[in-house]
């Protein structure tokens, strides 16, 4: 009747871990926001599982898609700190 609505307790450390990778190589603070979320895919011919992260750094929201599960996400998956302006989320729909 009732089911569990946050992460399974088993992802917990490796939300935190992209979360830290994130935190580093992007060097945002403490005080901005990360939202890390491991989904199943519902587009057609892409993997079954995607790590979805957004965060917000000096009041802009970014984003970011992984064809991994969490588990699988390693620090070469992360793009290295000058990339970080293409990954401004503009609101223009939902891309990959």
């Amino acid at each position: 009747m009732f089911r569990r609505l946050g992460p399974a307790t088993e992802i917990l450390n490796d939300i935190a871990f992209v979360e830290s990778i994130f935190r580093e190589r992007f060097q945002i603070k403490k005080k901005d926001i990360i939202l890390v979320s491991e989904d199943q895919s519902t587009t057609l011919g892409f993997p079954p599982y995607e790590t979805n992260i957004i965060f917000w750094k000096d009041n802009i929201r970014y984003r970011y898609k992984i064809f991994l599960r969490i588990g699988d996400v390693k620090h070469e998956d992360i793009p290295v700190r000058w990339l970080l302006p293409s990954l401004e989320d503009n609101g223009a729909g939902d891309c990959c």
